[in-house]
């Protein structure tokens, strides 16, 4: 796509410019070819910053060519300018488009008005070509859409072995291993549809539409508290106190997600009426009941926190961009 773009933003700067019968018309393609960029939103600060530090670089030029009368020397002094001073304020990528305008300036003598606003004619066929052409990006709302999907069936599926794990006690390392894999698979769809949506919201010049920002931000803290509640299962899942209890709890959450009900107020009441179960418990008499009863308490605490995430997204991100 934008090698197409770039080759017909080249040919239409430059037929445009012709047409119009400016000098070097030429240059608007090479021009153009610089101002196609990746996104819409690149391409745009890359056009605003190249028209000014070219405005610049052709001030520079008029200046040294006309006092130096040795075209090399003076064009070595005005690399030697104007790199320093771009340099100064980070626009050193700017130096080759302005090279490009300010080399006919020595061959021109005297240089005028005209011929520099000629110059900044070209440069504001090529730069508004480019621009043209780059609002045609292709929408990356599918591609998005297929990652939360992902995200979704991979979460749930983490959970359900998780409930599953929870209910049998199951210690074999095959069950635990096909968890380690939904996890994996469920950053993997994170991180993928993360970047998705940044090239989308770089597309967009009037959308401050974050959602999906949001969206996959709140599934990768949930995918860390996963990550955490997996650790606890595969130390001591089959003596952790409650956790038949825990994995029915779970089971219900997902069903009821499914449903496209609102799970939460009943599913905190339960998370708080096992935590309280868990405190009324007799103290423990060695150390490895301790760390059961330790695990099963800090399992709670992330899965409350899962929900919460979600729930504090559904009532502000989702309500207000959406």
């Amino acid at each position: 796509m934008r090698t197409i773009k770039t080759a017909l933003a080249a040919t239409v700067a430059m037929a445009i410019a012709a047409a119009l019968g400016l000098h070097y018309w030429t240059l608007a393609g090479i021009l153009s070819m610089m101002t196609i960029a990746t996104t819409t939103r690149a391409t745009v600060r890359f056009a605003i910053v190249q028209s000014a530090a070219t405005v610049f670089g052709l001030g520079l030029a008029w200046g040294l060519f006309t006092l130096i009368p040795y075209p090399a020397v003076a064009f070595g002094l005005w690399l030697l300018v104007y790199i320093a001073l771009t340099n100064l304020v980070g626009l050193q990528d700017t130096m080759i488009g302005s090279a490009v305008l300010v080399l006919p300036l020595l061959v021109v003598q005297p240089i005028t008005i005209a011929i520099l606003l000629n110059q900044l004619a070209v440069l504001l066929i090529a730069a508004l070509t480019g621009l043209v052409l780059n609002l045609f990006m292709p929408n990356l709302s599918d591609q998005i859409s297929f990652h939360v999907a992902s995200v979704e069936k991979e979460l749930i599926e983490v959970l359900g072995q998780q409930a599953n794990l929870l209910m049998a006690g199951e210690e074999g390392d095959a069950a635990k291993h096909t968890v380690w894999e939904h996890l994996s698979n469920l950053k993997q769809a994170i991180n993928e549809g993360t970047s998705w949506t940044a090239r989308h919201q770089d597309n967009q010049l009037f959308d401050d539409n974050e959602y999906y920002e949001a969206y996959f931000e709140m599934r990768n803290n949930q995918y860390e508290l996963l990550r955490q509640m997996q650790l606890l299962l595969d130390e001591r899942v089959a003596q952790m106190p409650q956790r038949q209890q825990i994995g029915r709890l779970i089971a219900a959450l997902i069903k009821q997600d499914r449903k496209k009900n609102n799970p939460v107020p009943a599913s905190l009441t339960a998370m708080e009426r096992l935590q309280e179960d868990l405190s009324a418990m007799s103290l423990p008499d060695t150390r490895e009941q301790f760390f059961q009863q330790a695990s099963a308490t800090a399992y709670l605490v992330f899965l409350r926190q899962m929900v919460r995430l979600k729930d504090a997204f559904d009532k502000i991100v989702a309500s207000q961009n959406r």
